[in-house]
């Protein structure tokens, strides 16, 4: 094994998959983290953070939008995001911890509302259960694409792979997309 990396074996009943090399700074990366998080000493609760969280999410990227909706909404999620530099976790055991337990989902939750509200922002088209009401329509030729999202603090990257137009057998034909009808 190569030094400072974490062995981590996925085991399956009967059969060997070996080892997956982890770098060891990326364990310490997820080890700080929860530290931080479990060490916070802040003002505010995670629920009132939380609540902040969902209802933004709910008034501003719900499946009916548009663009001046998702604009404050862009502005309003970084409000729960930059309340993590104040959070309490005021429970710091180890044993049973909801208010830790609760604050790491938080801090899970935020970040995809940070992506998926930059996201919903960015495609200029309705899709599925995107239903933007400034573009009613799909619009295949340019918004064919799987969205890929980084998120870096408030910041997120925005960046698209195409769809595959194919399958990976040939014991079924592909099916082309078409617009969902009610």
């Amino acid at each position: 094994m190569m030094s400072g990396w974490t062995c981590i074996n996925v085991l399956e009943k009967g059969i060997d998959h070996g080892c997956w090399l982890i770098p060891e700074s990326e364990t310490q990366k997820s080890i700080s983290r929860f530290d931080k998080l479990r060490n916070s000493n802040g003002g505010t609760p995670t629920s009132v953070l939380r609540d902040k969280m969902q209802r933004t999410m709910q008034k501003n990227c719900a499946v009916f939008r548009d663009a001046k909706i998702l604009k404050e909404g862009m502005e309003e999620i970084r409000k729960p995001w930059q309340g993590m530099d104040d959070i309490s976790v005021s429970d710091k055991s180890l044993i049973f911890n909801t208010d830790l337990i609760e604050t790491l989902e938080f801090d899970n939750l935020i970040r995809q509302s940070l992506v998926t509200m930059a996201s919903a922002e960015n495609r200029k088209e309705s899709r599925g259960a995107h239903s933007r009401e400034d573009f009613k329509e799909r619009n295949d030729e340019n918004w064919m694409k799987h969205t890929l999202a980084w998120q870096d603090g408030e910041k997120v990257k925005i960046d698209y792979r195409n769809v595959h137009n194919f399958t990976l057998t040939n014991e079924v034909q592909y099916f082309p997309p078409k617009a969902r009808v009610y």
